[in-house]
């Protein structure tokens, strides 16, 4: 019970601060259709974003995005980049598996076609095994860890993947 009144707790915390932050002219049901998994997973279709929103973590997703960085929520390489850094530790784990969920999402999130999907990631697995076997790696932040992984991202589908990938 604890735990809940905790996570609702927090859940109030983040409400409060999206709702007192002075230029972020977003309303609280544009936050849940402009930001967080749901915009992610369905830009275009309002009521499955603010349902996935809500079902995912009650939105408190959303909320953080649209509070800590507001260009998030509008979509494109931004999210990209937000959804890496806010999932890295379950990318990595799809990544070291070659599948899942968040690795799904951030070849959806990018536009990538789904019959280049095996490919972008097998070339993704091979990139991001160099990384972490750096001897640098297990000292850098979540940031840096984020970074690398969209900077090989990137250049793999903008050199390699280019006419397969259509992130705006």
């Amino acid at each position: 019970m604890k735990i809940v009144n905790k996570f609702m707790l927090s859940v109030i915390a983040l409400v409060a601060a999206a709702l007192s932050q002075p230029g972020h002219a977003r309303e609280f049901a544009e936050i849940y259709t402009q930001c967080g998994l749901g915009a992610i997973i369905a830009p275009k279709t309002e009521g499955v974003a603010a349902v996935t929103n809500v079902t995912w973590d009650l939105g408190t997703t959303a909320i953080s995005s649209n509070v800590s960085s507001p260009d998030t929520c509008q979509g494109g390489k931004a999210k990209t980049a937000a959804f890496m850094h806010d999932a890295y530790a379950y990318i990595e784990k799809n990544l070291a598996t070659g599948n899942g969920p968040y690795l799904d999402t951030l070849l959806a999130l990018s536009g990538c076609e789904a019959a280049a999907r095996p490919a972008i990631v097998g070339a993704l697995r091979s990139d991001f095994s160099k990384i972490v076997a750096d001897p640098g790696y297990s000292s850098q932040t979540r940031y840096e860890h984020a970074n690398g992984l969209y900077n090989i991202f990137y250049r793999r589908i903008g050199t390699d993947f280019a006419g397969s990938c259509h992130i705006a």
